[in-house]
């Protein structure tokens, strides 16, 4: 069951904004997302119930396999 969904925005925007972000469908989606910004990167992960945390950061230089 899904308990969360997974937000990116650049890092540079400091707190999450759910209007300013992108929305993905998974984690993987959210790293694909990330790599394409063209600046660091940060993945938000947001639960149905509860607050938006900041997950993890990926750097513009930084090179990412993902699964899909």
């Amino acid at each position: 069951m899904l308990t969360a969904n997974w937000a990116v925005q650049p890092t540079a925007f400091g707190n999450f904004d759910e209007w300013g972000c992108s929305w993905a469908t998974d984690i993987n989606h959210a790293y694909r997302i990330a790599q394409q910004m063209g600046e660091d990167a940060t993945i938000f992960r947001c639960p149905h119930q509860g607050n938006p945390m900041a997950w993890v950061t990926v750097r513009a230089d930084e090179s990412i396999t993902t699964s899909n």
